[in-house]
């Protein structure tokens, strides 16, 4: 099983910058509070709330891996898909750990055979064929006898946008009254998830934002400003407080409100050590 603090080791040369070795460090001790945390709430059940809860978490940390991994090499561009992607996830469990109406986790487990179903039915049928020469036997048919009323509903959590997601999420009582726990979602979407799909999808908009710039030898490259490295990583470490707490309290029942708000007024200090674009 690979150790992702061992990729800390790894990151990029702009470490050598104060700002983002600080945002670099911070978001570690976001990480370092969620798994000491973790740790302590003992054996999980394989198949229970909280088995869904901690690989959630374990994609949520390699993805903020991914962004400062990324970052700090300057790869804007990759850095700030995954933040567009980090920005849905923390949504996404969110909206899960906070909603009231418990059907929502029934909705997030049908989703499943929906996306099953959308990848078999666009595999080559020589792939189906190699697939089912190995196993001895053909792949279940269940997909093609679903009623219409049957695909409704596992298209049910799909069906609600992630704006309207984030905005509803948004609206249902903090966790605690804290000022890390009243912090929105939704004002952020257009910022982080319609600006950086762009980028993700090779959208027109996303090659406006590639520019000349000179570097200290004089000489001139593209790039797409040196302010975005620091923000994406900073803005990382917003979205995973965000997560990790909500994990941690509802999610893990490790209440830890405290530790997380000192964590938030931290990063609010850190916040003036961005530079401006």
């Amino acid at each position: 099983m690979p150790d992702y603090t061992e990729t800390l080791k790894y990151l990029g040369p702009l470490m050598s910058q104060p700002s983002i070795a600080a945002f670099c460090d911070f978001d570690e001790r976001v990480w370092d509070l969620y798994r000491q945390l973790a740790t302590q709430h003992g054996p999980i059940t394989h198949g229970s709330r909280e088995y869904l809860v901690v690989r959630m978490m374990h994609i949520a940390e390699s993805t903020s891996n991914g962004i400062r991994m990324t970052a700090t090499w300057a790869l804007t561009p990759p850095a700030m898909s995954l933040l567009r992607d980090r920005y849905e996830q923390t949504v996404r469990f969110s909206w899960l750990i906070r909603n009231p109406d418990q059907n929502e986790y029934a909705k997030y487990d049908r989703a499943i055979f929906d996306t099953i179903n959308a990848i078999v039915r666009r595999i080559d049928p020589k792939t189906i064929e190699r697939e089912e020469a190995a196993r001895g036997h053909p792949l279940p048919a269940w997909a093609s006898t679903w009623t219409k009323e049957d695909r409704a509903k596992v298209r049910e959590w799909s069906a609600t946008k992630l704006e309207t997601m984030a905005k509803k999420r948004d609206s249902f009582p903090p966790m605690s009254d804290t000022p890390l726990a009243k912090e929105g979602l939704a004002r952020l979407y257009g910022a982080v998830y319609t600006q950086f799909s762009a980028v993700t999808h090779y959208n027109r908009y996303s090659i406006e934002m590639v520019e000349p710039e000179q570097g200290s030898d004089g000489k001139y490259a593209l790039s797409m400003g040196d302010h975005w490295p620091g923000l994406l990583i900073h803005q990382t470490g917003w979205l995973d407080m965000i997560q990790c707490s909500e994990a941690c309290k509802v999610g893990l029942r490790q209440d830890a409100t405290i530790k997380f708000e000192s964590l938030f007024l931290e990063w609010l200090t850190l916040s003036k050590q961005l530079q401006s674009p």
